[in-house]
């Protein structure tokens, strides 16, 4: 998402050209990557910073752009796609002659844009066929539904040829098969190519669920030979296996200019919500801010164990008595919080939820932080009132929600280069010229 808010498809492409150089360099020619899917009410907060935006047309171009840049290092793209289930539901009970009449009215929706492109461009390369059992928990109709999607709409309306991938997610709530049936299951609807579970024993016993499925029959010769046929024309067309396996040395690649493109790269996407400058322009380098940070997974084991650390080290050249203090949004705010919040000068509020499941406690946290701050600044006079920032440092949608008094600031991504980014938009030596994805 911070490469559509940087509006320009030619750094997306160059930065798929330098994320292809690393890959190549490491022998890796198959990438997961990009994702085909609109952001919409549905999105898991997790997930939506991984989307190109709501636009079709943004979509399609950055992601068109990203596998470009790919392709240019010789790594072939696999593109993530969730078709529109809701819009499918009505396969799910009717006829082949009925799901038939319904194809040209899905195939006209704003979702279908950038899968129907990818299609249309790339119909021999992978795709990604997101995790339809974990979408459709009742699985009696999952196999129905999948095939109805396969057959009308990839492989009749788009004339997509190439392999279908999909991933084998936790079976869901109520489901009537165990995680190790659900590639069989998968295998049954069609698709060709199927991401195992991590845990060994899970793959070990899937395998030969597969195995035995094959040699009594329940998966028929025919499917057995088109999934075949259709993975060793990919392999033969896309991926160089004698490349993969004699990857360049690091010394020639030019990885020293990777660390001057990315952080411009960041630095274009950072989109001020507000109009007005920063409110930390101006305050003096020895007043008190308060970094309220939370707490969110690692996004690499040899990350700092709080993300947020860059963050903090890069306000603090500024101002000597920052105060970084996390949150969980499990606890919300406690007693340690009320103190800092009520000497404060200025606070820096940073958002990023990881779960839809936790949007009702990220909304506790901001109300306490706001009825603490407008209790201590009734009784300060306006200059003495807290200057107050907020930070989407994920999903953007964490900042549609009005914020009275507040500047806000999204930067969609935690890790460094983002974290600096907008670090330097909000001390006020940079203006923010992202705009937020349609």
């Amino acid at each position: 998402m911070s490469l559509a808010a940087g509006q320009s498809t030619a750094t997306t492409f160059q930065t798929g050209r330098a994320v292809g150089k690393e890959l190549a360099s490491i022998g890796l020619n198959w990438v997961f990557a990009p994702t085909l899917d609109l952001l919409s009410d549905s999105t898991e907060p997790l997930d939506a910073s991984q989307t190109f935006g709501s636009n079709p047309a943004i979509v399609r171009d950055h992601a068109t752009a990203l596998i470009q840049g790919l392709a240019a290092e010789g790594i072939s793209a696999c593109p993530n796609a969730h078709p529109p289930w809701p819009l499918l539901e009505v396969f799910r009970s009717q006829s082949s002659t009925e799901l038939a009449e319904n194809v040209e009215e899905v195939s006209q929706t704003p979702e279908f844009t950038p899968l129907a492109n990818f299609c249309a461009t790339h119909p021999h390369d992978s795709l990604h066929f997101g995790e339809p059992v974990h979408d459709f928990p009742e699985l009696e109709n999952t196999s129905h539904t999948i095939r109805a999607t396969r057959d009308f709409i990839l492989r009749g309306r788009c004339l997509y040829q190439g392999p279908t991938v999909s991933s084998v997610a936790e079976t869901p709530e109520g489901a009537t098969v165990c995680d190790k049936h659900l590639p069989f299951l998968i295998m049954l609807s069609g698709l060709n190519m199927i991401k195992l579970p991590k845990d060994p024993q899970a793959q070990l016993e899937s395998i030969k669920i597969l195995e035995a499925a094959v040699m009594s029959c329940p998966l028929s010769a025919r499917l057995v030979r088109e999934s075949g046929a259709r993975v060793a024309k990919f392999k033969t067309q896309y991926l160089s296996w004698p490349r993969a396996l004699s990857p360049r040395q690091p010394e020639s690649l030019v990885l020293p200019n990777h660390h001057i493109f990315i952080p411009q790269a960041y630095r274009a996407s950072i989109t001020a919500v507000s109009n007005s400058p920063s409110p930390l322009c101006g305050l003096a380098p020895i007043s008190i801010l308060l970094l309220l940070t939370p707490s969110v997974p690692r996004k690499h084991p040899n990350s700092p164990s709080d993300p947020f650390e860059p963050l903090g080290r890069a306000l603090s050249t500024s101002f000597s008595r920052l105060r970084h203090v996390p949150y969980t949004l499990s606890a919300g705010l406690t007693e340690i919080h009320r103190p800092f919040l009520q000497r404060a000068a200025a606070v820096i509020l940073v958002l990023c939820n990881i779960s839809s499941a936790l949007i009702e406690s990220q909304d506790e946290v901001v109300s306490a932080v706001q009825s603490i701050l407008r209790a201590r600044d009734a009784t300060m006079p306006g200059p003495q009132r807290t200057r107050k920032v907020v930070i989407g440092a994920g999903d953007p949608r964490d900042l549609r929600d009005d914020f009275p008094g507040w500047w806000g600031v999204c930067c969609y991504d935690y890790s460094r280069g983002a974290l600096e980014a907008v670090t330097e938009v909000v001390l006020g030596q940079r203006e923010a010229t992202g705009v937020l994805p349609a």
